[in-house]
């Protein structure tokens, strides 16, 4: 009997002695396999540590940036635009040759108008004065020079445009123009027959006068695309076109073609005018593309202007 308890106690020793390994090495692979999740957050955080500790242009003080402003000759620091028209001593607005009353227009020598008045608020808020350029023969002509930099600014009844707005940038618009046609009577009933005029001129397809080189020879092509498309250099030569019958309409703004017709009351006899409600153009300021803070200056400057001119008034002003 004793033989059997000491081999019974042995077993049971035995089976303590491997149970206790056991342990261990599950204890040991855990630490193990603890150590080894860990590695990877203890390398992410001393990378971490290291990358704060580098420098960092980005974290750079201020004061060792590259400031994109330039110091103008008043002493304060502008954007490179503004500081060219500074350094300058004059804001160079270009304006077609030929004048457009109401808007820009001169009398006695002096530059007068709506538009010009605009041009000699924004001068002044530069504190400058204002120079207008107006050897550009054509209303895109005058686009060009805002463009390729000859002058600061184009103004004077530029309307905004696709092919425009591929060149300059526009300003807030200050003005807002409906479209409309002087018609010959003669002429247009030629074309029309017995079918309604409103439907006839939606789809004209008549002759159709424009300035060339002007908003007015897209909006004619995009507007009324049926229609037989004649460029004029001038638009007194596009009114004695529509007089003589030459053309049956000729298309431009409300204030123009109501200015043709109250200076000469007798027309109403031959020539009729039509204005299209849903037709507009908004005349804008043209600002080279790369001038950006030229343009954000303008912009606050129009939006900030107490006494904005109206179509209506201006035509009541007219003689």
């Amino acid at each position: 009997m004793a033989t059997i308890e000491i081999a019974f106690v042995g077993m049971r020793t035995k089976t303590r002695s491997w149970l206790a390994l056991d342990a261990y090495f599950l204890f040991g692979s855990l630490l193990v396999g603890l150590l080894f999740s860990l590695a990877p957050l203890v390398l992410f955080a001393q990378a971490s540590q290291s990358a704060l500790l580098r420098p960092s242009s980005a974290s750079a003080p201020y004061s060792q940036r590259t400031s994109p402003l330039v110091k103008a000759p008043n002493g304060k620091t502008v954007a490179p635009d503004i500081a060219r028209i500074l350094q300058r001593g004059e804001l160079v607005v270009a304006m077609i040759a030929v004048d457009s009353p109401p808007f820009f227009a001169q009398k006695d020598g002096e530059h007068v108008g709506t538009d010009v008045d605009l041009a000699r608020q924004i001068a002044k808020e530069l504190g400058v004065p204002v120079r207008f350029d107006r050897t550009a023969k054509t209303f895109d002509a005058a686009v060009e020079m805002a463009a390729d930099g000859r002058a600061d600014l184009a103004m004077g009844r530029l309307a905004r445009t696709l092919a425009r707005a591929q060149k300059v940038n526009f300003s807030t618009s200050y003005m807002r123009l409906g479209h409309s046609f002087l018609i010959n009577r003669l002429e247009f009933a030629k074309v029309s027959g017995a079918n309604a005029a409103p439907r006839v001129i939606r789809n004209f397809t008549g002759k159709l006068g424009v300035i060339g080189g002007s908003a007015w020879e897209e909006f004619g092509r995009r507007n009324f695309p049926k229609a037989q498309i004649v460029l004029h250099t001038s638009w007194a030569k596009s009114v004695e076109a529509v007089k003589k019958g030459e053309v049956v309409a000729i298309y431009r703004d409300e204030f123009e073609i109501q200015q043709i017709m109250r200076g000469n009351p007798e027309l109403a006899l031959t020539l009729r005018t039509v204005t299209f409600n849903d037709l507009g153009s908004a005349l804008s300021v043209m600002v080279g593309l790369t001038d950006v803070s030229l343009l954000t200056f303008v912009n606050e400057v129009i939006a900030q202007r107490t006494e904005i001119p109206l179509v209506a008034n201006m035509l009541k002003e007219l003689k």
